[in-house]
């Protein structure tokens, strides 16, 4: 057990450094790349994403996380299985370049066309680096791998700001996603160099086959109930509404990946070694929970009452109509953060099959939700008011599969972890809700203030709480110590 630790604490320390670093250099491009473009351009850019997620999902098939899971993969599978994502990302990156002209239609939108063409490189680029990346996170490197994200994250929002500031449009954002592409693979070639083979061995594909598989089926599934916002936002409101929805999501998104992400790429190639021992998979999952539920709903309270601060300041004022929408979002952010890290558990405990059916029934709940909102509704609030339900409902599924079906423990038992974090939400709320009472025209001021208050209300609530006073200073001294 204290092996698991070791590895899961350092992995974390290095995830986290990065993930952070990100943050910062995010949140500045993110802010000068709104001024520079228009919701309308964003929103062009949105609609193409959608169509570059669903192939990248394609071209992915499981094959990352089935390879860091199988222990038996010789260095002539790892080449066969190269192969075949080079050839499956040759081929969905031509059927995305050729499907050009019939995105473009749909949406009748011409410029769509071209940009669809140009984008097809990015297919290309995220199916050939798939394995390389898997064998990085198997080794555990993942302090090259913080380093690498933060360097072409740099990189690459130099550029798309220069661009953006010369006049190139939405051409600013895609080239921005080709280059970074291109250096990622580059990176992660270099790291870990495959040999090139012209043979395929199909015996090499049969073993990671099965979980591959669950996986791939439950990304597909998961894509849909990810994108299909956007793709019935884009197609019955306008590429307006689309941006202002997408720049309210991405936001929401922002803390969600930023938290969950500096955890869930550990877990798994960590957890994975003790697939047999649900006690320590467990008793360690317990615990990273606790922490994600500690953080993440009182949060979701914070995010939803300084929603137009936030907006502003991150954006400007051009970008108002995202406030109603991401104020609904923020709602969900705390279920995200401890829902999102539960994949891995799934995956170290080989239950893809069962990850599959919790994303079978949640991606249900989702398109139900979006689909309310977009055909009863027929406003950006009511798909947020949709979304909300379904996010509600899919967590509880969720865990009730993960704990009661794949780790054999009591569903009932594991949610009174939640008790005292949804307490802490409960007086957050009633505080800040007291303080949205005092009214000020500039929203940095605001801002600040309830910043303040919330780590006043956060911090004296939780050293009230002597297990959640523990855990927060066990945390940040293991941090501290392995810097």
């Amino acid at each position: 057990m204290s092996k698991v630790s070791e590895n899961l604490k350092s992995g974390i320390i290095y995830t986290a450094l990065a993930r952070y670093s990100s943050i910062f250099f995010s949140i500045i491009i993110s802010a000068v790349l709104a001024r520079l473009l228009s919701p309308e351009e964003f929103g062009t850019v949105a609609i193409i994403m959608v169509f570059i997620s669903f192939f990248n999902l394609l071209s992915n098939f499981g094959i990352g996380p089935a390879i860091i899971q199988n222990k038996s993969l010789t260095n002539e599978d790892i080449e066969s299985i190269f192969l075949f994502s080079i050839i499956i990302g040759f081929f969905l990156s031509a059927v995305f370049y050729f499907s050009s002209a019939l995105i473009s239609d749909f949406y009748k939108k011409e410029e769509l066309e071209n940009l669809s063409k140009l984008m097809s490189l990015i297919v290309l680029l995220q199916a050939i680096r798939i394995v390389p990346n898997a064998l990085i996170r198997k080794n555990l490197q993942f302090k090259q791998l913080g380093i690498i994200e933060v360097v072409v994250q740099v990189i690459g929002g130099i550029v798309a700001i220069v661009l953006a500031y010369y006049g190139f449009s939405y051409y600013a954002i895609i080239i921005n996603s080709i280059l970074t592409g291109f250096l990622i693979f580059v990176i992660f070639y270099k790291m870990e160099p495959i040999r090139f083979t012209y043979r395929l061995n199909l015996e090499s594909i049969n073993k990671i086959l099965k979980f591959s598989s669950f996986q791939f089926f439950f990304n597909f599934i998961n894509y849909f109930s990810r994108n299909l916002d956007n793709l019935l936002i884009g197609k019955y409101f306008n590429s307006e509404a689309l941006g202002f929805y997408d720049r309210a999501y991405k936001l929401m998104l922002m803390p969600v990946q930023n938290l969950t992400h500096v955890i869930t790429p550990v877990l798994h190639p960590i957890l994975a070694e003790y697939n047999n021992e649900k006690k320590v998979i467990y008793d360690t999952y317990y615990k990273i929970v606790k922490f994600l539920s500690l953080i993440g709903f009182p949060l979701s309270v914070f995010l939803f009452y300084n929603a137009a601060e936030i907006i502003y300041i991150m954006y400007g004022n051009q970008w108002g109509e995202s406030i109603p929408v991401f104020r609904l979002l923020a709602l969900t952010v705390g279920i995200q953060i401890v829902l999102s890290s539960s994949g891995s558990i799934f995956q170290a405990t080989d239950r893809t099959d069962l990850l599959f059916y919790s994303g079978l029934i949640g991606s249900i709940l989702m398109i139900s939700g979006i689909s309310y909102g977009v055909f009863i509704g027929k406003n950006l609030e009511s798909v947020g008011f949709g979304i909300i339900i379904a996010f509600i409902l899919n967590f509880l599924q969720g865990f009730y599969l993960l704990i009661n079906k794949s780790l054999g423990y009591n569903f009932f038992k594991f949610l009174l972890i939640f008790t005292r974090p949804l307490l802490l939400s409960i007086i957050l709320g009633i505080v800040l809700w007291s303080v949205s009472f005092i009214k000020l025209e500039n929203y940095i001021y605001s801002f600040v203030i309830k910043i303040f208050v919330s780590i006043v209300v956060f911090l004296s609530t939780v050293f009230t709480l002597k297990s959640e006073k523990d855990l927060l200073i066990n945390y940040f001294n293991r941090l501290f110590r392995n810097k």
